[in-house]
């Protein structure tokens, strides 16, 4: 499914939870759905939530800057070695053509979304904020480097969400955080990406066999038409919960 349906998916999912469970619902909750909704997609370097975190704009300048900088110091370095600004050009040159070659825009935005959870993590460790803070941030900084719909698509990463945010529920005392975050995860899973044709991988990295309860391929106008009326069915089902 598309970033947007797994949003929507998410926010819907944990309203009607929060209904039938006589749960609060803040703007904090709604908040939080939303990012978890998309998160297990923290494993594609182009998707909304890597988006949210760096933008592409923003990436595709630090690539141009990142090279430009790597060539300058290479021109600079042969220069010194050898002292012939010829043969030092052409050492450059060569080395545009392999740099370019290797470091690609979606290498480097895995780096870059890896380095932002890393930082967060030091950071947290350094205020003396409890471990399990930290211990997520290195979790999520793990997903830019794995194979799309692989462990963050399974049923382990949901457990492992769940736990964590279970210990910062009692660390910090956000009631239901753990209950309604691993909702609105569980949702892009089981109410989403479980019905595509491609299907996922529940029980990852245990077996790699992908799972799929449809037939649509994501994007295309019949896979659009039906996101469309599940967002329809699950808002009938709330606004029906309500009259009831």
């Amino acid at each position: 499914m598309r970033g947007k349906t797994h949003c929507t998916i998410g926010v819907l999912s944990v309203i009607q939870a929060s209904l039938i469970f006589n749960i609060p619902i803040t703007i904090f909750n709604l908040i939080m759905s939303a990012f978890f909704a998309i998160l297990p997609d923290l494993d594609e370097s182009h998707s909304i939530i890597s988006d949210m975190l760096l933008k592409k704009n923003v990436s595709k300048f630090l690539l141009k800057a990142i090279i430009y900088i790597i060539n300058i110091l290479i021109f600079f370095v042969s220069l010194k070695l050898n002292n012939n600004f010829y043969i030092s050009s052409i050492i450059t040159f060569i080395a545009i053509i392999i740099i370019e070659s290797k470091l690609t825009h979606t290498f480097l935005r895995k780096v870059f979304l890896s380095l932002i959870f890393i930082l967060l993590a030091v950071c947290l460790y350094l205020v003396k904020v409890k471990i399990y803070f930290s211990i997520f941030c290195l979790m999520l900084s793990t997903f830019p480097w794995l194979k799309h719909r692989s462990f963050s698509h399974s049923i382990f990463a949901t457990v492992i969400i769940y736990f964590l945010l279970k210990q910062i529920e009692l660390i910090t005392n956000i009631y239901n955080l753990a209950f309604l975050g691993t909702i609105s995860y569980a949702s892009h899973i089981f109410l989403g990406d479980l019905f595509t044709k491609s299907g996922i991988p529940l029980l990852y990295p245990i077996s790699e066999k992908k799972f799929s309860l449809g037939f649509f391929k994501v994007g295309s106008f019949m896979s659009n038409i039906l996101e469309i009326l599940f967002i329809i069915i699950l808002l009938s089902s709330i606004i029906i919960y309500l009259i009831k």
